[in-house]
């Protein structure tokens, strides 16, 4: 079986359009909108490194587990 690449996109939308345009060998796939942000306590920064310390948005826990489920697939 082919490996198949796995394209995600923010807009269900724009899912059904590049549907049309790519063909089978793609898995395209929405995150419906952001997946995870800064968290709302603390600076959202790792202090020592400067890098951004991101949280998943707990009301996008169904959309990120098929978007991993996806991701082995």
């Amino acid at each position: 079986m082919a490996k198949k690449i796995l394209i995600i996109v923010e807009s269900p939308t724009k899912v059904k359009t590049l549907k049309k345009f790519l063909g089978d060998n793609y898995i395209i796939d929405s995150s419906v909108g952001h997946i995870r942000d800064l968290p709302k306590k603390g600076f959202g920064i790792d202090l020592e490194s400067f890098t951004p310390v991101y949280e998943p948005l707990p009301e996008k826990k169904d959309v990120i587990a098929n978007l991993k489920k996806n991701a082995k697939n």
